[in-house]
Order: C-alpha cells, then structure tokens, then sequence
C-alpha cells in the first residue's frame, strides 16, 4: 500500500510540476499551492483511500471486505493490496481469505540453495514437475481450489477433495503431495516460511507472492 502512495504521490507531483512549468510564465506557485495541487490530485486518483484509512477500524475493515467482493478489479486490488501489508494480524487473514475465494494459482518458490539432500531436484522435477535452476531455486504452481467447510481447508484445485490451503490462528499451512508447509503473510505482503519434502530430509525456506 506504501509503493502505491508513493507511486500516486509521484505522479501529482509530476503532473503539478507539469502545471508549474506551464503556468511559470505567469506567475510562479508558492510551496502551499504546490502542496494543495499535490493534495487535490491524490484524492481525486483515489477517493476510496480515505475509506481504507477510516480511523475506525470496524469500518475500514467493512470498506476492504466490500471493495474485495466487488466486481471492479481495481478496487479489488486496491483494497487487496491495503489488506495484505496491514500491520493489523485480523486484517491480513480477512483479505488473504478473500483472495483464496478466488481459486488463485500459486507460485511456490522454494530455497534450496543450503539443501545438501539430492532429492530436493527430483522432488521438484519428477513429483511436481516444477522447475529448479542451477543454483536449487525451484518454482512449482499449483491451483487452490474450493472452501471445504467439512474439512475446514482449501482443497486443491488437481486433486479432489484434498485440503491444500487451512489457515487458522497458527498460520497458513499447505498440504500437498510430498508437501507440508506453514507460512505467514510478512510486511510485504507474501507468504513465506518454512516447507518439509516427501524424501527430503532438511527443512527448505519457501514464499508465495501474493501482490504484483
């Protein structure tokens, strides 16, 4: 949520300074007029942000949960993105569940780099046909899929009914096919912890980004 401010805040910046150049011949802006343009132009790109920042916690976090269940993908990112590097545990899960309603794919990077144990390749190559480059930095996708309330879990979207995704208070745990992992969301917004392969006998560090 900070990049994006910073990226708006750069751009009315840009666009006042675009206004100073063409108005220089006329008369030349105070730093008070530069800051009121810059303050104008960041609410009119993005009037929703207030609702975000709402002092109330109950409702902002009514703001982010509307904004993800609409059909506008830009709110959804927005919102998304302002969940997501929430300093708030609460506010993290809630728009982390949201993205899982929609059956996202995965990217799991997985750091082999200190993992001694040959199996770690075939693991990735031949059980998830994923990829490994020659530094043992392997990348495997794979599909979340429907809420199971039987199960309490995300199943996985290539496999039936078998819970993939369960988060709870503890973290985020992923089960697969010679997968275990427990993860949580970090202050820049991507899933990272720890990973147990089928074989492998040394713990292996992963992350899932979640934000473009």
């Amino acid at each position: 949520m900070q990049r994006r401010l910073r990226n708006i805040l750069l751009a009315a910046v840009v666009a006042a300074a675009s206004i100073c150049a063409h108005t220089a011949g006329a008369q030349s802006l105070t730093p008070e007029q530069l800051r009121a343009l810059v303050d104008k132009r960041v609410t009119a790109l993005n009037p929703y942000q207030e609702l975000l920042n709402d002092p109330d916690p109950a409702r902002s976090l009514a703001a982010m949960q509307i904004m993800l269940e609409s059909d506008d993908a830009e709110l959804t990112r927005l919102a998304l993105e302002f969940g997501l590097l929430s300093p708030n545990p609460s506010v993290k899960r809630a728009a982390f569940e949201s993205f899982l309603k929609t059956r996202p794919i995965f990217s799991i990077r997985l750091d082999g780099r200190a993992v001694k144990d040959n199996d770690f390749t075939g693991v990735i190559r031949d059980r998830w046909n994923g990829n490994v480059t020659p530094e043992k930095i392997a990348y495997w996708r794979i599909g979340v899929g429907d809420y199971s309330p039987d199960k309490r879990c995300y199943v996985n979207a290539n496999a039936g009914n078998e819970c993939f995704v369960t988060v709870n208070a503890d973290g985020i745990f992923l089960t697969a096919s010679y997968l275990n992992a427990r993860g949580i969301i970090g202050d820049d917004g991507a899933i990272a912890g720890s990973a147990t392969l089928g074989a492998v006998d040394e713990p292996v560090p992963f992350a899932i980004k979640l934000l473009e």
